[in-house]
């Protein structure tokens, strides 16, 4: 009977010993959201916070989630890798701004579907999800703005 104690006392020790993180923390935070309506022709700035306890960042995944409600439209999916460029100079905090160009991030659609008399192009309505990488291939948590509408 001791030795079954004994042996998952053992097991136990070892999951959680097994479980303890080399050192590096890697954190990101949502600082703030250019606007959550954004004009035909306007950019989206995101500016996200961050803290590296162990290797600088090296890569932000960008996922863009595309939700209208129109039933002839297809929620998507799409994921961007954005490479940190080698002249960043790897601090442990600070931040990062994402501007994001209308025609290449935002308006996703070729052919919006329109509606009204005379017709108008129906909006597009998106959630950003980012998560970061560093060199040690640390992953923080995924940080995740508000649902924004894209005008077109």
């Amino acid at each position: 009977m001791k030795i079954r104690y004994f042996l998952l006392l053992a097991a136990i020790l070892i999951t959680i010993i097994s479980c303890k993180k080399d050192g590096g923390a890697l954190s990101i935070k949502l600082q703030s959201v250019s606007s959550n309506i954004v004009p035909v022709g306007s950019d989206l700035s995101i500016t996200l916070q961050f803290t590296s306890t162990g290797s600088p960042i090296d890569t932000i995944f960008m996922n863009r989630f595309r939700i209208n409600q129109d039933s002839a439209s297809v929620p998507t999916v799409t994921t961007e890798s954005i490479i940190i460029p080698a002249s960043y100079p790897g601090s442990a905090k600070g931040q990062l701004q994402f501007d994001l160009d209308y025609n290449l991030f935002l308006a996703t659609a070729q052919t919006p579907p329109t509606y009204g008399n005379p017709p108008q192009n129906e909006s597009d309505s998106m959630i950003f999800k980012f998560i970061a990488k560093d060199a040690a291939n640390h992953v923080s948590d995924t940080v995740t703005t508000g649902l924004i509408v894209i005008q077109r």
